[in-house]
C-alpha cells in the first residue's frame, strides 16, 4: 500500500508549485529566525536605553537589525540574524511573486496579476533591503527601503484582488481576505506618514512598534494563505 502525502513531492512539483512551496518555508524562517533575535538581543529602546532584554512592544522590527544597540553595545549576532531573515523572508517573496501569473488564464487577469507581480518583486526586494541597511547606519536609506516596501505591497494588493474577482477559477475567498490586510497595511501607513513619530515619546514608540508588529505577523499570516492557497490552485492544472 503506498502512501500518499497531503503535499506534492519536490521530484513531482513543476517550477510554478515549487516556488510556492518554497515561499511557505520563507514566512516559517522569518518567524523561527526574528524570534530567535529578540530572545537574543542586548535590549534597549529609543526611550529606555538602559533595558537588557528586547521589548516586544516598544521595539521595532528594524531594532533587531541594528548594528549597536542604543546604549553603545554589538549587536551583530542579532544584526546577521535579522539580516539572513530579510534575506529570505524577500527572496522567498520575489520567486511566489514571480509563479504569481501562472495562476491566470484570461489575457486581462494576466496583465492584472504580471503588475501585481512586479509590484511583489519590488516589495520583495526591499525587504532584502531593509535588512542589509541597518537604521543606525543609514536612517534614511533604510527608512526608504521600509517605506517604498509597504507602498509597494499595499498597490500589490490592489491588482492582485482585481486579478482574483475577474477570474472564474480563483476562488474569491483569497480575494476576501487580501481586502482585510489591505485595511490593516492602510492603517499602519497612515500611521508611519501621519502619526506621532516614535522619538518624541514612549506613547508615540508604543503605537508605532505595535501597529508594525501587527501589519508584519498578518502579512506573513496572508501571504502563508496565498501560497497554500497557490499550491493547490497550481495542482489543479
Amino acid at each position: 500500500m503506498q502512501l500518499k502525502l497531503p503535499f506534492p513531492t519536490f521530484a513531482a512539483m513543476n517550477w510554478q508549485k515549487l516556488f510556492f512551496s518554497i515561499s511557505l518555508i520563507g514566512a516559517i524562517c522569518f518567524l523561527v529566525l526574528t524570534t530567535l533575535a529578540m530572545y537574543l538581543y542586548p535590549g534597549g529602546t529609543i526611550h529606555a536605553p538602559e533595558l537588557e532584554s528586547y521589548s516586544f512592544l516598544n521595539n521595532y522590527f528594524s531594532d533587531l537589525g541594528r548594528t549597536r544597540t542604543f546604549d553603545g553595545v554589538s549587536n551583530m549576532t542579532c544584526h546577521r540574524i535579522f539580516k539572513a531573515a530579510l534575506t529570505i523572508s524577500g527572496s522567498t517573496l520575489i520567486l511566489f511573486f514571480t509563479a504569481l501569473p501562472s495562476l491566470f488564464k484570461k489575457p486581462s487577469t494576466k496583465t492584472l496579476a504580471i503588475i501585481a507581480a512586479v509590484l511583489g518583486i519590488i516589495a520583495g526586494f526591499c525587504y532584502i533591503g531593509i535588512g542589509w541597511v541597518p537604521w543606525n547606519e543609514s536612517y534614511w536609506g533604510h527608512r526608504r527601503y521600509v517605506r517604498i516596501s509597504f507602498l509597494s505591497f499595499l498597490s500589490m494588493i490592489v491588482f492582485y484582488v482585481l486579478a482574483i474577482y475577474s477570474e472564474r477559477s480563483y476562488p474569491n475567498k483569497y480575494g476576501k481576505v487580501l481586502l482585510v490586510f489591505f485595511i490593516i497595511l492602510l492603517i499602519q501607513i497612515i500611521i508611519m506618514f501621519f502619526g506621532p513619530r516614535a522619538y518624541r515619546n514612549s506613547e508615540a514608540l508604543f503605537l508605532q512598534a505595535v501597529a508594525q508588529k501587527i501589519v508584519v505577523y498578518s502579512e506573513i499570516l496572508v501571504m502563508g494563505y496565498m501560497a497554500f492557497g497557490a499550491i493547490k490552485l497550481r495542482g489543479q492544472t
